[in-house]
């Protein structure tokens, strides 16, 4: 009887809504203990920033939010198959993309959201800016975690960043 109490209280302790943790902008689920995998998907809000249009604002943003998550429109341009990435970037702001924090490679969503023979997409990036990177690289990093969808270049876009 203790027992079958006990694993009922242990059951009913760890569930989780279905509709996502809240999280803080570290990254970490808002008084919760760490994500762990099977977890439900993590939900952010974000307040929007500078337009990428504004290379000076831009560069000086993101230097002030380093380390934060922040959601960018990304544009990729592609190497030839097997050459990775050629250029990435954020309006005028270049950066190294890394996608080492991704189950599926990011060249494979691209390829997914842009078609195979794209040699150059635009989506919504989530990740953080200015990580340390595995390579000497006078670029800053960006850190990947999360691809979202395709992204309208022609648009008045805005950096966000997760409250």
């Amino acid at each position: 009887m203790i027992r079958a109490a006990t694993l009922a209280l242990l059951l009913c302790s760890c569930a989780t809504s279905s509709e996502g943790l809240r999280m803080g902008n570290d990254g970490t689920p808002e008084g919760r203990r760490p994500l762990r995998k099977g977890d439900p998907e993590p939900v952010f809000e974000f307040e929007p920033g500078p337009p990428v249009t504004d290379t000076p604002g831009l560069k000086t943003w993101l230097e002030a939010h380093r380390g934060e998550r922040l959601r960018l429109p990304v544009v990729i341009e592609l190497g030839e198959p097997g050459h990775r990435f050629e250029r990435s970037r954020v309006g005028d702001v270049e950066l190294r993309v890394t996608d080492l924090a991704l189950g599926v490679p990011l060249d494979e969503r691209i390829a997914q959201k842009c078609g195979r023979e794209a040699r150059r997409c635009a989506l919504w990036l989530e990740g953080r800016y200015g990580e340390t990177p595995p390579f000497p690289d006078d670029l800053p990093q960006y850190e990947v975690l999360k691809v979202g969808e395709v992204v309208d270049e022609k648009a008045e876009l805005k950096a966000e960043r997760a409250k």
